[in-house]
């Protein structure tokens, strides 16, 4: 299928300019395969630091799932809405300083009362502060019989957050093992799930609504879900959530422009690579679609590892790196992007946060049912990026706004209309972001349609299109427990100068993203400028906001 919103395609005059530069013979210290978050990251460190760096993408425009692509006049971030860690101490923060972009690249903090409204099905609006006490406060006020059961739960997230500071960001020796008394939350709940904690903690259905109403940003219900995935994002937002001042297109283009700023660092758009070639166990170039060979001293991977290592050739794997890269995928959803025109969506309730709606309080069921289409009774989310910040270049006017619907569905129905045909694929997503509309129109915004003047929806195989995502898959790697214990796929390779950086191989999210490459780098040139050790805790970073 034709992608339908993606910025301008290159030009002939921009692939002339692309094929000049290559005919020049440049090397390159470093040959990044993919521009996403992770990727940019590293790039960026690494260019920093003055190594000549050459990045290919398939795509005409850099970011993978934090890319911006427009309809009409309109702007939307693919996949991203809110991030943490953007403080000072905060990685996110502390890379932008390190490559000297903390004052160009800045963040607005959501609402300090509730950077997410959780709606409940009782029609209890429940706001989710800074601070695990104001949360529980906040969750005891609407339900007054769950004081005891979260004191326990907050307990065990406070524990763990602590713990895994000191946990190594590299690789980890047999002197760290010895160390592991340290760390008795850690090694007590490394295989739990988030319902394992809810069921031990006595949580009601109702708090547990609550607590989990944001299953999207982990794609997971709390059945499937790791309880160390859910205490890095849960945790992590709890110390801030924020959105880029000038929005995530500025923030994704400022780092490739910063890349390409340094001399011999080049970026090359529509240039997707289909061949590694290996010689005498080392990666010695890489080969493209439009029959162009990259060489460097050095090859880093942003791309789905799965897919890459089938281009290498998964025999040239040693047997514990195969089980490694047989990892599930994580799933995927639906998102409806809406541009507005002569509305004030504050008069409706919203504001500088995120609106969780639950038709149902069991997530495991709903999960379920949406899965196989069914959105009779769905969670939906509401995302309102022209009210996180003033910063204008996302729509037409001050007299238009941006409104984001997401759900979750799953990558095979919508595969299976798509394969029998564009009418049936057509069908069957427009019939899900209706029932989103009539849902929001119902409870929220009575006129909302006859506001819309863009309306463009995204699903898992649109995801499979945009970002060569397999499956359409929102974060690598699903995060059940037993992909995020030690067998997790690591950065290192078999090949000593080729290596992993991506979510399947770190971690997911902006900030999981963001952590990878900047491991990696520190890892790569021994300039360790972060420590989570000695970083701020959570209640530093939430008294500074």
């Amino acid at each position: 299928m034709a992608k339908k919103s993606s910025t301008s395609a290159l030009t002939k005059e921009q692939h002339a300019v692309q094929d000049a530069r290559y005919a020049q013979g440049y090397t390159y210290d470093y040959v990044i395969i993919g521009t996403g978050s992770s990727a940019l990251t590293v790039g960026a460190l690494l260019a920093h630091a003055g190594n000549k760096v050459c990045m290919l993408e398939a795509h005409d425009i850099p970011g993978g799932y934090a890319q911006t692509f427009h309809t009409g006049e309109y702007h939307f971030c693919a996949q991203v809405h809110y991030i943490w860690g953007c403080a000072p101490g905060g990685k996110i923060y502390e890379f932008l300083k390190h490559v000297g972009l903390e004052k160009d690249i800045t963040f607005e903090l959501l609402d300090k009362d509730g950077y997410d409204h959780m709606v409940m099905p009782d029609g209890k609006r429940v706001t989710i502060p800074y601070g695990y006490d104001k949360l529980r406060d906040h969750i005891v006020e609407a339900y007054p019989d769950q004081a005891e059961p979260m004191r326990k739960f907050i307990g065990v997230l406070k524990a763990l957050r602590e713990e895994f500071r000191y946990v190594p960001e590299r690789k980890l020796k047999l002197v760290d093992y010895l160390k592991f008394y340290k760390v008795p939350t850690i090694i007590k709940y490394r295989l739990a799930t988030l319902q394992n904690l809810f069921d031990e903690c006595g949580l009601s259905k109702e708090a547990q609504a609550v607590l989990c109403a944001n299953a999207g940003d982990f794609m997971l219900p709390p059945e499937k879900l790791s309880l160390f995935m859910y205490s890095a994002l849960f945790g992590g937002y709890n110390t801030g959530a924020y959105y880029p001042t000038k929005h995530f297109k500025y923030y994704v283009q400022r780092l490739a422009d910063f890349i390409t700023s340094h001399d011999g660092c080049h970026i090359y758009y529509e240039t997707p690579v289909d061949k590694i070639n290996v010689e005498n166990g080392v990666v010695t170039s890489v080969g493209t679609k439009n029959g162009k060979t990259f060489t460097a001293k050095n090859f880093i991977c942003n791309g789905d590892p799965q897919t890459m290592a089938k281009i290498i050739g998964m025999e040239k794997f040693p047997e514990e790196e195969r089980k490694k890269l047989s990892y599930t995928y994580s799933q995927a959803g639906v998102v409806v992007y809406l541009g507005l025109k002569d509305i004030d969506l504050r008069k409706y309730g919203f504001g500088s946060f995120n609106i969780w709606h639950l038709e149902d309080w069991d997530m495991n069921k709903m999960w379920k049912e949406m899965g196989a289409t069914n959105f009779e009774k769905p969670w939906v989310f509401m995302s309102t990026p022209t009210l996180h910040s003033d910063a204008g270049g996302t729509t037409p006017g001050p007299d238009c706004q941006i409104l984001e619907l997401a759900s979750y569905t799953e990558y095979q129905p919508y595969k299976d209309a798509q394969d029998k045909s564009y009418v049936d694929y057509m069908k069957l997503k427009l019939k899900t972001a209706e029932k989103m509309l009539d849902i929001v129109e119902k409870k929220y915004i009575p006129d909302l349609r006859k506001h819309i003047v863009v309306k463009t929806i995204g699903t898992s195989t649109t995801n499979e299109d945009f970002c060569l995502a397999p499956k359409g898959n929102a974060y690598g790697a699903d995060m059940i427990p037993t992909q995020v214990s030690k067998n997790r796929l690591k950065a290192k390779t078999p090949f000593p100068n080729f290596w992993w950086c991506n979510a399947s191989s770190g971690w997911a999210g902006m900030y999981g993203t963001v952590s990878t490459g900047m491991g990696l780098y520190m890892d790569l040139t021994g300039d360790r400028f972060h420590d989570s050790a000695t970083a701020p805790s959570d209640e530093e970073l939430i008294k500074a906001l």
